[in-house]
This record gives C-alpha cells, sequence and structure tokens, in this order.
C-alpha cells in the first residue's frame, strides 16, 4: 500500500497513463484533500473521471485531524494530509513536493525513492 499526494497522480494522469502507476503498487490510498483536489477541483482535467470511477485509487479520510495545524504553513493541505495519513497506516509515502518530502522525513515516514521531478 502507498499513499500518494496530488501531484505524482496528475503526472500520470496528464500523460494518459494512470495504468502504469496501478501496476507498479496495485493500490493507491488518498486522503480526502487530495480526492478533492483531483476530481471535485480537478473536474474536467485529466484523470477526474477516471480517478473518481477508480477501484484501486481509494480515498480516505485521516484519524487525527489536529496534527494537520502543526505542519509548516508552506505545504498545502493535501500533503499534509497525506503526511498525516501515511503516518497513520505506516505507509509509503509518494510526494513530489521537496518541502513536503523534507517533512515526511523529519517524522520518520517511508518515502519512496522513485522521485519525479518538482512541478
Amino acid at each position: 500500500m502507498i499513499v500518494a499526494d496530488t501531484g505524482p497522480i496528475i503526472v500520470f494522469a496528464r500523460i494518459g497513463r494512470l495504468e502504469l502507476l496501478q501496476q507498479v503498487v496495485e493500490t493507491v490510498i488518498i486522503p480526502n484533500a487530495v480526492y478533492d483536489e483531483l476530481v471535485t477541483a480537478g473536474r474536467g482535467r485529466p484523470g477526474s473521471e477516471a480517478i473518481s470511477q477508480s477501484i484501486w485509487i481509494q480515498s480516505v479520510p485521516i484519524g487525527d485531524h489536529s496534527a494537520i495545524p502543526h505542519f509548516p504553513s508552506m505545504l498545502e493541505q493535501g500533503e499534509r494530509e497525506a503526511i498525516v495519513l501515511a503516518q497513520e497506516r505506516q505507509a509509503t509515502l509518494l510526494l513530489d513536493d521537496h518541502r513536503a518530502r523534507q517533512e515526511a522525513e523529519n517524522r520518520g515516514i517511508n518515502l519512496s525513492r522513485d522521485t519525479l521531478p518538482p512541478q
């Protein structure tokens, strides 16, 4: 199981290759904030419909909402929730933002070493 932030999923969606991500990780867990960015706010953008209908990309709420305000303000809501969810699930985290990766590493979260270029 892997927890993902918005950026890496968008990269695969833009090139029309979400199935590559599925082949590598089988199941992707995303927090609700990431789902909202990809599907609700991203309506009409590449991958939004496929993600909303996907059974292998699963939107899961975080358990500890009290942790969110303790993150640096430069991190977006989706990044914060992805870090919390990875911590709660003891899962590997897929992030493309350097600052978010540093924060996750500081919290002892296992990061995917297959990095994507910064957006």
